[in-house]
């Protein structure tokens, strides 16, 4: 207790809750990143088919999609002491549930809903709004950071998942998830987690000064609720603001356009010629150099904007897969390479430039509700892309339309995302 005191009266608090962030983010990217593991586990298991079995996880990011407005509405009202210690019980309860299920339809319910809606309360949108206000002007940088704990918990748990089910069976490596998730979520965060406060203490204020001002100067004005009690303000107000729907449609074409590819990456390079090692290992390489792609993108940012940084990192995606559709084969190494340096540097990218966007223009209060609603367009990318994908498979027999399909829709979240500058006639003003 004594070390809590001492390490809550230190200056920049900040660094605690980035800290506390970036561990929420590990667990996350754990729980999303191990699911191609225990989907082979589950389709051998209940035998229902690869469509159906894969629904499981469809149904999920739009159950987490749906529930991310409310969920936070629920972080700017209780605060993220309260909603991350629960996540983590919600995420115990999740898995544990799952794991004594004896048809796939109970797991629509157990995983689907239950452990979706604490995946969700963990994610990068929950996170970004408490963690953004602490940092007002270095927000891009250690967001950034924050976010590599995604790769890192791709890196940590996608191979444990293996190991796990193949020595122990999916039933007993979901209870093991459990547990470890929820050690890792509620401890650290029921002790340490505290909200940002628009008024505090000299020693506890945020590192590098304030910003509370956003990058529309109106925004207060349009906003017809008393901005200083977040209790005040509904959905249907946020609903009401060009800036949330523009933030939305640019996750839901940049969502689209890289799930579409995401699911069917390693049969694309399987189709085309490569080895299941080669095919495999742009995964795993492409997390590595993501953990260096996100901190340096978001520092970025602060510095050249979001806008601009934005289309840079989806151009060079666009870049690898025209690469790869054009000169990827299995007798030519080189394409694949170049491939993985472009697509490591910008893969994750998107969902953090969006984020500290958000914190550019909405204030600390309601920037849970803010980003929750923008959280809806992610979830859409996860529901339709691998769909979409696989249909335009089926159609064609190669990936080449839906792979021309993304970059389609990449450049419309491109596109999406400048309408923010464009109608934000004046300049960034400080409080």
């Amino acid at each position: 207790m004594r070390l809590i005191l001492a390490l809550r009266k230190k200056a920049h608090y900040g660094w605690a809750i980035f800290g506390l962030s970036f561990i929420n983010l590990t667990v996350e990217g754990g729980i999303k990143n191990s699911e191609p593991v225990f989907f082979v586990a589950l389709l051998n298991t209940f035998g229902a088919g690869a469509a159906a079995t894969a629904a499981l996880f469809s149904v999920a990011g739009l159950v987490g999609a749906f529930s991310a407005p409310f969920l936070g509405r629920f972080l700017d009202n209780a605060g993220p002491k309260v909603m991350f210690s629960l996540a983590g019980f919600v995420i115990l309860l999740g898995w544990l549930a799952s794991s004594l299920a004896t048809d796939l339809w109970q797991l629509f319910i157990l995983y689907s809903v239950i452990e979706a809606i604490g995946q969700t309360s963990v994610s990068s949108f929950s996170n970004t709004a408490v963690l953004a206000p602490w940092f007002p002007n270095t927000t891009g940088r250690v967001l950034g950071l924050a976010d590599s704990g995604n790769p890192t918990g791709q890196l940590i748990f996608t191979p444990l998942a293996s190991v796990l089910v193949a020595s122990f069976g999916w039933r007993a490596s979901y209870q093991i998830f459990g547990s470890i998730f929820f050690l890792l979520v509620t401890p650290a965060n029921f002790l340490f987690q505290r909200p940002y406060k628009l008024l505090q203490s000299r020693a506890e204020s945020p590192v590098n000064s304030t910003k509370v001002d956003t990058n529309v100067p109106d925004l207060k004005v349009r906003i017809p609720s008393d901005l200083s009690n977040p209790l005040s303000l509904s959905i249907r107000d946020l609903l009401a603001l060009w800036e949330v729907w523009v933030l939305v449609t640019t996750r839901i074409f940049g969502g689209i356009g890289n799930q579409i590819i995401r699911l069917h990456l390693v049969a694309f390079f399987l189709i085309a010629g490569y080895s299941p090692l080669e095919a495999g290992s742009v995964i795993g390489v492409t997390g590595l150099l993501n953990m260096v792609g996100r901190p340096v993108t978001g520092a970025l940012s602060d510095r050249f904007g979001r806008e601009v940084c934005y289309t840079v990192t989806m151009a060079m995606f666009i870049s690898s897969i025209i690469l790869v559709l054009l000169f990827g084969g299995g007798e030519r190494l080189w394409p694949l390479v170049i491939y993985v340096g472009l697509a490591g540097l910008s893969e994750g990218t998107m969902g953090l430039i969006v984020g500290a966007k958000a914190t550019d223009i909405f204030p600390p209060n309601i920037l849970g509700s803010a980003m929750g609603l923008v959280e809806i367009g992610r979830g859409i990318g996860i529901a339709v892309g691998p769909v979409l994908g696989g249909l335009l498979f089926d159609i064609s027999g190669n990936y080449t339309v839906a792979f021309t399909i993304s970059i389609i829709f990449t450049l419309l979240s491109i596109c999406s995302i400048w309408f923010l500058r464009i109608g934000s006639v004046h300049p960034r003003s400080s409080p």
